[in-house]
């Protein structure tokens, strides 16, 4: 409402001026009308808007004095007389003077409320400046406390670093051990497959003593069948074949014992070494178990690691939030303290310069009212000119009767033309001191529009203030809502990383103890290794006895081969004599042959499957299950067997009984045809060798009763490994026995057609059983090998 008032009142001065401008005008339109008209619009045109109407009635004003100049001119040139005028002039000069004194005096006090409001207008300058100060001052802080901040962030980088590091070496000292603890796995594992490559050892040399075993067998199979054929070739001497048979069976039942108990040795060694291997599976087993766990507490580990690290992530960005916040709050206050001084010093201000304003404004007005009586004053003289044309009116009348003091007029008339330029001359240096006070005072109207335009905007930015005032504490309501919102999540979080740090705590303590028991674990099966290592050392020991009592009984059974060979050689000059018994002795062999050839292709076979085994090490269990079942088929075929022995003894039997009506018969007819000499050395030829045989059997059967004792043992063992391999030849033999008939059916045809050729094949039939004896000795060292090998 001020700047309105304010206006209202400038353009009423301004209309007043505009009246008293034109009574000032009109006294000095009779002197220099000419002059003014033509040089009074130039300072009125340099006015601005606000003074528009003064500037109209300026530019009237010379007018209106012209037309009242001209008509006082035009009826005054005949009445007055130049003396009249004269005074006139000079009075109007006076008043003229005093005026222009009187506004000199009024553009001084002027000048002076000009000088005051600049002086006004530069305090306002001042407080501005020191607002402007304030606020550099204000930002000046704000960079500190921005710069404390950044030292802070850097403080509180510095802490998370170390914090980090800290971490770190926590989770390398973790890593380390967890490294240890896989070392210390690995070496287990490592241990445990060592044990598993010592039992495959063990299953391969067991492999290797079955195969010897069906080697032994073989060749007690091959021992028996030449008991047979040496039983069929010396049923003539029956109580020697019955002695060796004796002997024969003495011997097997010691082996079969020995090789029984050593099965069951071996039975309870296997049992050990399955026992042994479910351990050592549960503890593989184990082991994986204890991997898997591992690898799972690992994982929860880096997991909890990640969610603490997540939640410390969180926890910062919280804390830096609510720093923030807290600094914007701060910023906020300081802001709001900053803008309410400022506010409080602006509204002093503006109330200062109000005042300023309501002083100049109460100036002008006097001004104005000093302006108004000048005018009247004006106007007064005015009349008092009208009344002095009168009077010069009547001065004119009586001068026209004064002639005389003409020309002293004229001369006074001439000063006075002089004057009157002098006059002009004033007047022109004051219209030009007037222009400048109008100048003045358009800028003095000029500062006063910039001081309310000032003021309008001091009070817009008093209003903006205000309304940023109101979005300031609208914030700040909202940041103390925030900051009670992030101090509840903070809480909240706080309270979750307490309970996290339980649970790691509580998953700390649940490895700790897994870790003990797995290093417990650990040991247990470091102490089960040793004690599989000492017990290996010691079956290690036990299979040296072993294979050190076995290469004896090989070197006795190579013994008593020898004395057999013996004994065949001279059976074999026994066999001289009977030169049919010799061919199917020799038919027999060639058979023999055969079926060796057969048992090495199966057994052959048998090695390739032992090797196809190898590779089916986890299928024992089943395959053991499947050999408990095969023994007890075994046995039953073990007695198919001696029951076809039987039928075989039988049949050798009725075949060695035609062989005696053979020999009886070739006998009758060689007699007729060999000398008696020839028939007396041969006579004495088989007879030393029958005594010599004779008193060795006895030796012998002396010898098997002594061992008798020791080798019961032995007679199991070697039932136990034919009934093993007996399976898998039972086809084998079935086609043998068949061969064997369908060859005894024909040596028997053949032994009818004759006896030719008797001492070739006698000599052919000693090579063979020559070739047959080298041939068991490879087998032999091979079975005694193989049973080194099951020892250790």
């Amino acid at each position: 409402m001020l700047p309105s008032n304010t206006r209202s009142g400038l353009h009423e001065g301004s209309n007043n001026k505009n009246t008293h401008g034109t009574l000032k005008v009109s006294k000095i339109s009779r002197t220099g009308s000419a002059t003014l008209d033509t040089r009074s619009p130039s300072p009125m045109a340099d006015l601005s808007s606000p003074m528009s109407k003064p500037r109209v009635s300026v530019n009237r004003s010379p007018k209106s004095a012209n037309s009242k100049a001209s008509s006082k001119k035009s009826s005054t040139p005949d009445k007055l007389p130049q003396a009249a005028k004269a005074s006139e002039l000079q009075e109007k000069l006076d008043a003229v003077e005093m005026d222009l004194k009187k506004a000199k005096e009024q553009l001084a006090s002027v000048g002076l409320e000009k000088m005051k409001a600049i002086e006004e207008l530069n305090k306002v300058k001042r407080s501005a400046d020191e607002v402007n100060e304030k606020f550099q001052e204000a930002t000046v802080a704000k960079k500190k406390a921005e710069e404390t901040l950044e030292i802070e962030k850097f403080r509180f980088n510095e802490l998370e670093q170390a914090s980090k590091k800290a971490d770190r070496k926590r989770e390398e000292e973790f890593q380390k051990e967890l490294e240890n603890i896989q070392i210390q796995h690995n070496q287990d594992v490592s241990a445990m497959n060592s044990m598993t490559q010592e039992l495959q050892r063990i299953k391969m040399e067991l492999i290797d003593v079955t195969n010897a075993k069906e080697i032994a067998l073989v060749q007690a199979t091959d021992a028996k069948k030449t008991a047979e054929i040496y039983e069929e070739n010396v049923e003539l001497l029956s109580e020697e074949v019955s002695q060796l048979k004796a002997l024969h069976d003495s011997k097997l039942d010691s082996v079969n014992k020995e090789a029984a108990d050593t099965v069951k040795k071996l039975d309870a060694e296997v049992t050990t070494l399955k026992f042994e291997l479910e351990r050592a599976k549960t503890a593989e087993e184990k082991l994986v178990q204890m991997e898997a766990l591992v690898e799972k507490l690992q994982l929860e580990v880096i997991d909890a690691r990640k969610g603490e690290l997540d939640v410390a992530q969180l926890v910062d960005e919280w804390r830096k939030k609510a720093e923030m916040l807290k600094i914007d709050l701060e910023e906020a206050y300081q802001s709001e303290k900053s803008a309410s001084d400022s506010l409080a010093a602006m509204m002093v201000k503006l109330e200062e310069s109000k005042s300023l304003l309501d002083d100049a404004e109460s100036e002008i007005s006097t001004l104005r009212g000093t302006i108004n009586s000048l005018e009247i004053e004006v106007a007064k003289q005015n009349i008092d000119l009208e009344e002095s044309d009168r009077q010069l009116d009547l001065a004119q009348q009586d001068a026209l009767n004064i002639g005389k003091t003409v020309e002293l007029l004229k001369m006074e008339l001439h000063n006075l033309d002089e004057e009157k330029l002098r006059a002009i001359n004033s007047e022109k240096v004051t219209a030009s001191k007037i222009k400048s006070l109008i100048e003045e005072n358009n800028k003095l109207m000029d500062d006063l529009k910039n001081s309310k335009d000032e003021e309008e905007k001091a009070k817009k930015a008093m209003e903006d203030l205000s309304s940023a005032l109101q979005a300031m504490s609208i914030e700040a309501r909202e940041k103390d809502e925030r900051l009670l919102k992030t101090q509840a999540e903070i809480e909240e979080s706080q309270a979750d990383i307490e309970q996290l740090n339980i649970a790691l705590r509580n998953t700390k303590e649940r490895y700790e103890v897994m870790l003990d028991e797995a290093r417990y674990e650990v040991v247990c099966l470091k102490k089960i290794v040793e004690r599989f290592e000492t017990e290996a050392s010691n079956m290690n020991n036990e299979w040296d006895e072993k294979e050190f009592s076995f290469c004896n009984k090989i070197k006795e059974l190579e013994e008593e081969t020898v004395t057999l060979k013996v004994e065949m050689s001279k059976t074999v000059d026994l066999q001289k004599l009977a030169n049919q018994k010799t061919q199917v002795v020799k038919e027999d062999v060639s058979e023999m042959l055969t079926k060796l050839r057969l048992v090495e292709s199966g057994a052959n076979s048998a090695y390739e499957e032992a090797e196809a085994s190898k590779y089916e090490s986890l299928q024992l269990k089943e395959t053991l299950l499947d050999k408990e079942t095969e023994l007890q088929s075994i046995t039953q075929e073990n007695d198919d067997l001696r029951i076809q022995e039987a039928a075989a003894t039988h049949k050798a039997k009725e075949l060695s009984a035609a062989l005696k009506q053979a020999i009886s018969d070739k006998t009758e007819e060689n007699c007729e045809i060999s000398d008696s000499d020839e028939y007396n050395l041969e006579k004495s030829d088989s007879e030393v060798p029958y005594k010599n045989l004779e008193d060795h059997h006895k030796e012998d059967h002396k010898q098997i009763e002594k061992r008798k004792e020791t080798e019961n043992g032995k007679e199991d063992f070697v039932e136990v490994m034919e009934n093993d391999l007996s399976s898998e030849r039972n086809h084998e033999d079935e086609s043998t026995d068949d061969d064997l008939q369908l060859k005894m059916d024909g040596s028997s045809n053949n032994l009818t057609n004759g006896m030719t050729g008797s001492i070739d094949n006698g000599t052919t039939l000693t090579t063979k059983q020559h070739q047959q004896q080298k041939k068991k000795k490879p087998l032999l060292h091979k079975f005694g090998n193989l049973l080194k090998k099951g020892n250790h």
